[in-house]
């Protein structure tokens, strides 16, 4: 199993995912450090909506460039197929920032006009993260592990030393603009890894039929879920006045962030695979069952170690101001671990192309989660949109082992598979 997991690339991913998550995790808990968590609230507020926006620039392309890279093409259909990614993605994101302008000049998203002008700055970086994270995904649908890996970790030692040497010296503002600079230059490892020249090739004629329509069916099934993964800060921002007890509540989201790291490694490893061997029902049960059980295990483990590890960090860095973020922390690492005894088979459908089904479970489990994170809020304050993000996950695994055994079964009855398997 070692051996197997090393010739894929799982402990050079794993390796530099924890250098690159502990340049990004380093960064922002320095960033808290520096700023007042009033300050620190708002950032993460911020990050939150242009994280929505960032997802519609990228317009789903992202996972259908994933799909059908992953599959047996030859190279120059390949890059064919990134070449139309590109250009939707450049037009998208012009639409996006149009659309956030008026948004935000109407103050319409956020809760105050200063947080929305502010938001408008850092949405300036969106089209650059959005072709930073489809060239990103082209190189793992290559299955350039190491490649992609290495780019991954000179663009994250590249942020981490403009934002806090900025943030450092210039506050919130410094913070604002380093990091709209830093998305700016992580465009130039990608970039000279892949290079330019098959931009300039004339366009293949042999683009999958069915590319845009897997792209919008991830496009609304990630949009609805990001918005389900970010209601708690929408709804904070929006019905609390405690900006301060909002700073510690996103202190403690991002504490978490080294978890979800675990699992999201092994999610990048494993949906190029899923997707290459979907002919194989056999292997595809096998390997499904016994990827998800060895990471609803290992979830446990990590969140364990991340509240072991979080605890020095608040009591030795933070102080006794921050004790309020550790209760937060541990009831959101029971949504971690309910993610994760999931999160492979959601990628597993999304590697058969299935993602009508993710869409089906994210728009049911979605406004379940907006829903019980409004009234507990009322009830029980903010500890009561930690326990409703729990409670959103639970009905989100109920639903995935419900539906996925639904699309499965579809999916390996149909005329189409046989014939892939003939």
């Amino acid at each position: 199993m070692l051996s197997e997991l090393h010739k894929k690339g799982f402990f050079d991913l794993l390796s530099v995912n924890f250098l690159t998550q502990f340049l990004g995790f380093g960064t922002l808990l320095l960033v808290a450090k520096f700023l007042t968590p009033t300050e620190f609230g708002q950032i993460k507020i911020i990050q939150s909506y242009a994280a929505v926006f960032l997802l519609l620039a990228g317009f789903g392309l992202n996972t259908a460039v994933l799909k059908f890279c992953a599959e047996n093409r030859v190279a120059e259909e390949k890059e064919s197929i990134l070449k139309l990614a590109i250009q939707r993605t450049i037009v998208a994101s012009f639409l996006v920032l149009i659309l956030l302008s008026g948004l935000a000049f109407t103050n319409i998203i956020t809760s105050s006009r200063e947080q929305s002008s502010w938001l408008l700055i850092y949405a300036i970086g969106i089209p650059f993260a959005a072709l930073t994270a489809l060239l990103m995904i082209y190189l793992q649908a290559l299955k350039k592990i190491k490649q992609m890996t290495r780019v991954q970790a000179i663009i994250k030692l590249q942020s981490f030393v403009v934002i806090i040497v900025s943030t450092w010296i210039w506050g919130f503002q410094g913070f604002i603009f380093s990091t709209v600079a830093a998305y700016i230059i992580g465009l130039i490892p990608l970039i000279k890894q892949i290079g330019i020249n098959f931009l300039k090739n004339p366009s293949n004629k042999t683009i999958p039929n069915n590319f845009m329509s897997i792209a919008i069916f991830s496009l609304l099934a990630n949009g609805v879920s990001m918005i389900g993964q970010y209601a708690d800060i929408f709804i904070l921002d929006h019905f609390t006045n405690d900006r301060e007890a909002i700073g510690y509540y996103s202190l403690a989201t991002i504490l978490i962030l080294g978890a979800t790291q675990v699992t999201n490694t092994v999610q990048s490893i494993a949906t190029p695979y899923f997707s290459e061997r979907g002919h194989d029902k056999t292997w595809f049960y096998q390997k499904l069952f016994q990827t998800q059980t060895r990471m609803a295990a290992l979830s446990v483990v990590v969140a364990i170690g991340v509240y072991v590890i979080a605890w020095f960090i608040v009591h030795f860095f933070y102080g006794e101001n921050y004790i309020v973020t550790l209760s937060y922390l541990r009831i959101l690492l029971l949504k971690y671990i309910m993610w994760s005894s999931c999160a492979i088979i959601g990628v597993s459908l999304v590697g058969l192309g299935l993602m009508r089904y993710n869409l089906t479970i994210v728009a049911i489990s979605t406004p379940v989660g907006v829903i019980l994170s409004y009234f507990l809020l009322q009830t029980n304050g903010i500890l009561g949109v930690a326990w409703a993000q729990v409670l959103a996950s639970f009905v989100m695994f109920i639903l995935v082992l419900l539906i996925s055994r639904i699309a499965l079964r579809r999916y390996f009855s149909t005329p189409s598979f046989k014939r892939k398997k003939s």
